[in-house]
């Protein structure tokens, strides 16, 4: 993953048609290409400036949707299923164990900037609980080892996709 060029953020407007009905799936592609993992203020306007519409209502659809980050993110941001299954499953112990295994609180990147997680509702993987999804890649069925494995796996480069 890396940065993205201005053409690079183009060809995904492009490959949307530039059409504003479109504007979620061109933001959340940005996004997941970007390095960053969010829609900084040059590519806002550049989306508002390509698709006819104001910078006020790019920013409104950002500060709505949950999915989308204004700010930077870790390079890996680990989304921890709340729902009824996942917790009945064992998903409730996720996040103290994610806590404990990278020493920092939900919400909070590691220092490293490699690592951040938090819950979110279901992720529709319900017969895998408990699960965690990055980015859209779930892993599920997880324990307390799998989850280390997960971590160091990622740690690794394993996972370059993600």
């Amino acid at each position: 993953m890396s940065s993205l060029s201005l053409s690079e953020k183009e060809a995904i407007i492009l490959e949307n048609d530039s059409d504003p009905q479109r504007i979620l799936n061109m933001l959340i592609a940005i996004q997941y290409a970007s390095e960053e993992g969010y829609i900084d203020e040059e590519t806002a306007k550049l989306v508002a400036d390509r698709l006819h519409l104001s910078q006020a209502r790019v920013y409104e659809i950002l500060s709505f949707y949950a999915i989308l980050k204004t700010e930077p993110q870790a390079r890996y941001v680990l989304k921890i299923c709340n729902s009824t299954p996942c917790l009945f499953t064992g998903g409730d112990r996720l996040a103290e164990l994610l806590e404990m295994i990278l020493e920092v609180p939900e919400g909070q990147p590691t220092p490293d900037g490699l690592f951040m997680y938090h819950s979110i509702p279901c992720i529709g993987a319900c017969d895998q609980g408990p699960v965690i999804k990055i980015k859209d890649t779930v892993f599920g069925k997880l324990t307390e080892a799998k989850v280390y494995q997960l971590i160091d796996d990622l740690q690794s480069g394993r996972y370059q996709e993600l």
